[in-house]
C-alpha cells in the first residue's frame, strides 16, 4: 500500500510539474504575441515619407537593457536576446542598448537612385537564385556571380511565412568604410555618383539575367563619392523598390542594425544605430503585398544598386572601399535557431561582384567556417575598382 501511494504521489507531482510547465510555454507564446503585435502598432509616428513610420520616444531616463519586452516593443528597441543561449548577441545588444543616447529626429532623404528601374518579375518573385556559371565545389556553399552583389546569403528553402522556420530576426556590426574613386582612374568620371551599401538583409536574392542581387527588407550603412573625390555616408533603411537616408555616419565608426520580419504584408521593423557618435532610431517600412515576406533567405551584403543606373544593365558604379568588416552577423528563426554567415551547408551561396561585363571581380568576401570569429565575420574587400579602374560603367 505504501509503494502505491507513493507511486500515486509521484505521478500527480509530474502531472502538476507538466501542467505548470504547458502554462508557461502558453504564457511565453502568448507574451510573444503581444510583443509582435505591439512592434506593429505602435510604430504609428509618421515620418515625412508615407511608407515609413516610427516610434514615440521613450520617456526621460528610460534603459533599454533592463526595460521589459514589452517596453522595449513600444519604443521600437530590439527583443532582450537569451544571455544564457546567446551570450554573444546578448554582449552586442547590450552594448548596443547602452550606446543609445541620441534619439535622431530628423528627415528621411530617398537616395538619388532609387533602384525603381528594376522590379522583379510578375511571377518570379524568390524565384530559385541563380548566378553565372562557375566551378562548383564538391561539398559545401554554392559560388555564385552577379553584377551587383558581393557577400553571403542563407536559404532556408521555405515557400512561404512560417512563424516558427522562417527568418525573422538578423542583426551584424558593420564598419563604415572610406568610399574614394578608383586610384587610377584613367576611364574618367563615368557617372555622377558612385556607391557602396553595406546590409542586413532578409528576402534578397540573386536572379534575373544577368543575374543580380536585389535587397528586400534591409538596413546598413550608404557611402557615396562623387566625380570630385567628395564622400557623404550614411546609415539607411530600404526595400527592394528603394532605400532611404537615415542620420549621417563617419568613416571609422561602427554601426549596428538589427531587422525584424512579421511576414506576409506586415511591415518590417529596422533599429538602426551609429555606436560611435550614440545616434539611432527604429523603423517600420511597408511591405508591397505582391512582395510579402516569406523569411526565407538572410543577407550579409556589399551591393551598387541596380538597376537604374548609367551601366548597360543599369548598374551604379562602385564606390572603391577597400575593405568593410560585418561582425557578429547572425540571423535567427521564429524557433529560436541561430544561423551564421560562416556558414558550410549547401544552401549556403557566397556571392562575388563582377563589373558589368562579368569578365572582372570587382568586390570579394572572405568567409570563414570555424569558432565565433568564423562563424559571425565577414571581410569584403574591393578589388578591380580599386586598383585597376574598373568601377564599372
Amino acid at each position: 500500500m505504501t509503494t502505491q501511494t507513493n507511486i500515486s504521489r509521484k505521478l500527480a507531482v509530474l502531472a502538476a510539474m507538466g501542467s505548470l510547465l504547458l502554462s508557461f510555454s502558453t504564457l511565453a507564446l502568448a507574451e510573444s504575441d503581444a510583443v509582435r503585435t505591439i512592434y506593429l502598432s505602435a510604430a504609428n509616428v509618421p515620418t515625412n515619407l508615407a511608407n515609413i513610420h516610427t516610434y514615440a520616444d521613450p520617456p526621460k531616463g528610460f534603459n533599454p537593457v533592463t526595460a521589459t519586452d514589452i517596453e522595449l516593443a513600444t519604443y521600437g528597441f530590439p527583443q532582450r536576446p537569451d544571455k544564457q543561449a546567446d551570450p554573444g548577441h546578448y554582449a552586442m545588444w547590450e552594448r548596443a542598448m547602452t550606446a543609445a543616447k541620441i534619439r535622431w529626429h530628423g528627415d528621411l532623404k530617398p537616395a538619388t537612385s532609387s533602384g525603381r528601374g528594376m522590379m522583379i518579375p510578375a511571377g518570379s518573385s524568390h524565384a530559385q537564385p541563380v548566378g553565372q556559371a562557375q566551378v562548383q565545389p564538391q561539398t559545401g556553399p554554392i559560388q555564385l556571380s552577379n553584377i551587383s552583389g558581393s557577400g553571403v546569403v542563407l536559404d532556408n528553402g521555405v515557400k512561404k511565412w512560417n512563424n516558427k522556420t522562417s527568418f525573422n530576426d538578423i542583426w551584424t556590426e558593420i564598419s563604415v568604410p572610406v568610399a574614394q574613386l578608383p586610384f587610377d582612374n584613367t576611364t574618367g568620371c563615368t557617372a555622377p555618383d558612385y556607391f557602396s551599401l553595406s546590409l542586413a538583409g532578409i528576402d534578397g536574392e540573386v536572379f534575373g539575367g544577368p543575374p543580380f542581387f536585389l535587397p528586400q527588407e534591409n538596413a546598413g550603412v550608404l557611402s557615396s563619392v562623387d566625380c570630385s573625390n567628395s564622400a557623404v555616408y550614411w546609415a539607411y533603411v530600404g526595400w527592394e523598390d528603394g532605400w532611404n537616408k537615415v542620420f549621417q555616419v563617419n568613416p571609422g565608426d561602427v554601426f549596428y542594425t538589427e531587422l525584424h520580419a512579421f511576414g506576409g504584408c506586415n511591415d518590417g521593423s529596422a533599429f538602426v544605430e551609429d555606436l560611435t557618435t550614440l545616434t539611432y532610431n527604429s523603423y517600420t517600412i511597408s511591405n508591397p503585398c505582391n512582395l510579402s515576406q516569406i523569411g526565407r533567405f538572410a543577407n550579409w551584403i556589399v551591393w551598387r544598386p541596380c538597376c537604374d543606373g548609367p551601366g548597360p544593365d543599369g548598374a551604379w558604379p562602385l564606390a572603391n572601399t577597400i575593405g568593410i568588416s560585418f561582425e557578429g552577423a547572425t540571423v535567427m528563426n521564429g524557433s529560436g535557431k541561430l544561423s551564421y554567415p560562416g556558414s558550410q551547408a549547401a544552401s549556403t551561396e557566397i556571392l562575388t561582384m563582377t563589373d558589368d561585363a562579368g569578365d572582372q571581380s570587382i568586390e570579394i568576401v572572405s568567409q570563414g567556417s570555424a569558432g565565433f570569429q568564423g562563424q559571425h565575420s565577414l571581410f569584403l574587400q574591393t578589388t578591380g575598382c580599386a586598383f585597376t579602374g574598373g568601377c564599372t560603367p
